[in-house]
């Protein structure tokens, strides 16, 4: 007996093009083919000559049906975003910290000019009140160098007045201008 395939499984003669299939073959009924008798799931068949059938030993076990997809871990790709963010991480950290350094040093020199400032705002201050008590001591001494040089003025035009003759028209001017210095001093 020779074994026919079903015309769906035919690769056709070998100088026959074959024909794609669009879709898949139908597993109705089939027509009847003349020429040699095929074999045909839905017809039992007479067994072939020497055919001994045998029982199995045991129960058989069909081989189990896959109802459900196997649980399998899935593949790890590494993506190629995943260095290229830790490289940015490390970085943006970098910066960071450069950034805090930067900062504190910053801070620090600032709390250092506000000492400064501080210290010569104070100086200053000081200064400001020597300035105003040396200006008060300088307009002390010019009303006393004020006041010695009138008393200056008036003691030359007494000595001016005793040195002249008296009843001269030169006593006479001498004493209008020991008038005129020594009012403060004599009258």
């Amino acid at each position: 007996m020779t074994y026919n395939p079903p015309p769906h499984y035919s690769f056709g003669d070998p100088g026959e093009p074959q024909q794609p299939q669009s879709a898949p073959p139908s597993y109705g009924p089939q027509q009847p083919q003349s020429g040699p008798p095929a074999y045909s799931p839905a017809s039992p068949a007479a067994p072939p000559a020497g055919y001994v059938p045998t029982q199995p030993a045991g129960p058989q076990v069909a081989p189990p049906m896959l109802t459900q997809p196997l649980m399998v871990p899935p593949v790890q790709r590494r993506s190629a975003l995943v260095p290229v963010l830790a490289v940015v991480a490390v970085i943006g950290f970098a910066g960071a910290a450069l950034s805090l350094a930067l900062w504190l040093r910053a801070s620090g020199d600032l709390d250092d000019a506000n000492a400064q400032v501080e210290d010569r705002d104070s100086e200053i201050a000081d200064l400001q009140e020597s300035l105003d008590s040396a200006e008060t001591q300088v307009s002390e001494l010019e009303v006393q160098a004020a006041d010695s040089e009138s008393m200056r003025a008036c003691l030359d035009d007494l000595a001016w007045f005793y040195a002249t003759e008296a009843g001269s028209e030169e006593e006479t001017q001498a004493q209008l201008a020991i008038q005129d210095s020594c009012s403060t001093w004599l009258f």
